[in-house]
């Protein structure tokens, strides 16, 4: 059986479009500019760089820093990311060793069946993080240049490291490397928009103005109807009916993870699916869901909730008109300040662009991010 509409990373024909996302990161990484990714979680980021360098076929290493709090957490997946890019670069074996011992002198190199491995050879109590990921980086960079190679450097969930008692000065380390380096592009991505973009616009940081901000916005309509018509016809024979296509777009508004959820539950079934199976399966996605919306909800103060909800039933361009603060109840003051922690909780967004498939969505209009658990709360409601 095939899996259309992957839950994790989108491969192949799985994937769906980004040629404007792709374009842009092919020409930086020929330049050797690197870039941060900006957009909501499950907008299918990582998804985007895999395609990236498979199209490319460029060595390749991913860190996720997902709760790497402290520095030893930071410093030992960095390592692992520089030993997994080196036997990308480099053949598997011991001949290999001496050159690369030469290479990371601060470094015990060794080799097993995944592949290098670096350790750091100062006693433990003389263990500098930020000296290792500097040192591990340089060597990398060193060796990428010697074998004329570019090589991109995929560090996701990077906000994460913010924590970490030598976060500064390990984000110092990757910028001094980053400004020299002519083969290691290095892309930044994170699922919390406000403290991974902070990282990269305060001036007071050592990253700031270092990359190039790459945002990514839902895509549209026509995008997914060539997609969708060619996983139809794989599956079975024939394009979506108009009717099936709208009323998926609908329900998900475009939102890419929810489009994948969605389109999962319809291409399970024997037949084509109809104006009615598309509801029934959204239902079923909230169905299965449904712990993790209450959850998410339950995070929020009273009034982000009661926000949240008005939102919900009603979108607003002007969040702090009248009209929406008789639906609110709420002081306009309150209003303001709560839709604000809730964009940056990226639990609401503002529309940026129009889709012809989407009558309701206007520009500029305030709407929650989330089209399931908008359909949760207009339920509740």
């Amino acid at each position: 059986m095939s899996d259309y509409f992957p839950a994790k990373l989108a491969l192949g024909t799985q994937f769906c479009n980004r040629k404007k996302e792709k374009e842009f990161l092919t020409k930086n990484v020929d330049k050797c500019r690197h870039t941060v990714l900006n957009a909501p979680r499950r907008y299918g980021k990582s998804s985007l760089v895999m395609n990236l360098v498979t199209d490319l076929k460029v060595p390749f290493a991913s860190v996720d820093l997902f709760l790497a709090h402290d520095d030893n957490a930071v410093t030992k997946r960095i390592l692992d990311g520089i030993g997994q890019a080196v036997s990308h670069i480099l053949p598997l074996n011991q001949k290999i060793l001496v050159k690369l011992q030469g290479l990371f002198s601060k470094f015990k190199v060794s080799l097993s069946a995944h592949g290098f491995s670096l350790d750091f050879t100062l006693a433990a109590g003389t263990l500098d993080p930020v000296d290792q990921v500097f040192s591990g980086l340089q060597g990398l960079s060193r060796l990428a240049k010697e074998e004329n190679k570019k090589f991109i450097f995929f560090l996701d969930e990077f906000q994460d490291i913010q924590t970490a008692p030598s976060s500064k000065s390990i984000q110092g380390a990757i910028r001094h490397v980053a400004q020299e380096t002519a083969n290691i592009v290095f892309i930044f991505s994170g699922s919390n928009r406000r403290l991974l973009l902070e990282m990269f616009d305060d001036k007071s940081m050592p990253l700031y103005m270092l990359c190039d901000m790459l945002p990514l916005d839902r895509m549209s309509s026509d995008d997914y109807r060539s997609h969708l018509h060619k996983m139809a016809k794989k599956k079975w024979g024939e394009d979506l009916p108009p009717m099936v296509f709208d009323k998926i777009i609908a329900l998900t508004e475009l939102h890419p993870y929810y489009v994948n959820l969605l389109c999962n539950e319809l291409w399970n079934l024997d037949n084509l699916p109809t104006y009615d199976d598309v509801f029934a399966a959204w239902q079923v996605c909230y169905e299965t869901h449904e712990d993790r919306l209450i959850a998410d909800l339950e995070k929020l103060t009273i009034k982000q909730q009661d926000v949240l909800k008005a939102l919900a039933m009603h979108p607003a361009v002007e969040p702090t008109g009248q009209k929406f603060l008789s639906h609110s109840k709420m002081a306009a003051s309150s209003v303001t300040q709560n839709i604000k922690s809730l964009l940056d909780k990226d639990m609401l967004y503002k529309v940026k662009k129009l889709d012809p498939i989407l009558p309701q969505i206007y520009l500029h209009q305030i709407r929650v991010l989330d089209p399931l658990l908008a359909y949760a709360l207009r339920k509740y409601s």
